[in-house]
């Protein structure tokens, strides 16, 4: 961001997922430790502010956060000839709160080489005296650090539009594995008013995570894939303010949950 200049964007999500990606990145029925697969249901709504903030030509600062509300439904009992049970568990509050810098190391007539440095903080959720048939984790209860290095280039004069590709490594503070991040994104103007754009935004862990238990799949539930993709379009209201809708698709994963999300958004550059 020009310094000075503030970036805001207020967002309203749902999520649904009903399916769960295991390690060999088939998707099935939940199974916990007993090995026996149950169907389940989990729902969340999100709010989520972000923010980029232009200290300097070439230093932006960025923050975010998400005000969350989940259930999760699912089965338990049904042996011994007993019919399975629905169960529900339920949290709302603050998730996982990011803060960081951005620094432009090369600036390009039509593009610019960026390095991104954001911490993660599980500290606005209370995660010490959960009890896990009952409550949902707001987030993984760990703080991360996280670098990328991100490059991003207009494609005028050919195409009214833009590419960027960002590739970096997560370190987690616990139990969770460390993570490469990668992503890669593309947008077009259609008409002065209207844009769409789309994006693949991945993890990958590296295998260094604390194994909780062995399932029948012998995955380890602390080292997570994930690929989503993003499609969206935006209407530009003012030079200064624009409405989004978006749509997310996990295509591919691994001892995580495969779900969609819907969202709306309202974005705007003050100051």
């Amino acid at each position: 961001m020009p310094a000075g200049k503030l970036y805001t964007r207020m967002a309203y999500s749902e999520y649904e997922a009903q399916r769960y990606f295991y390690e060999d990145g088939s998707t099935k029925a939940y199974a916990p430790r007993d090995g026996k697969q149950r169907d389940f249901d989990y729902d969340e709504q999100t709010w989520s502010f972000y923010a980029e903030y232009g200290l300097f030509d070439n230093i932006t600062l960025i923050g975010s956060f998400d005000y969350k509300e989940t259930e999760w439904t699912f089965q338990s009992g049904g042996r011994n000839g007993f019919v399975a049970a629905d169960k529900t568990a339920k949290a709302s509050g603050l998730a996982d709160i990011n803060f960081g810098l951005r620094y432009r190391l090369v600036a390009m007539d039509s593009g610019a080489l960026s390095l991104q440095a954001l911490y993660k903080s599980a500290e606005a959720y209370d995660h010490k005296d959960e009890n896990l048939s009952t409550d949902i984790r707001l987030g993984d209860a760990q703080d991360d650090f996280e670098i990328r290095l991100q490059f991003g280039h207009s494609l005028y004069p050919y195409v009214p539009g833009y590419f960027n590709v960002e590739a970096g490594y997560r370190w987690r503070s616990k139990y969770m594995a460390d993570e490469f991040v990668y992503l890669l994104e593309a947008g077009v103007d259609v008409t002065e008013s209207l844009y769409i754009r789309t994006k693949l935004d991945g993890t990958a862990n590296v295998g260094n995570g604390d194994d909780p238990f062995a399932n029948e799949t012998n995955a380890n539930a602390n080292e997570i894939d994930l690929g989503k993709l993003e499609i969206s379009a935006g209407y530009k209201l003012t030079s200064s303010f624009a409405l989004e809708a978006s749509y997310f698709n996990e295509l591919y994963g691994a001892s995580t949950t495969k779900g969609e999300t819907w969202s709306v958004a309202l974005a705007a550059i003050l100051f």
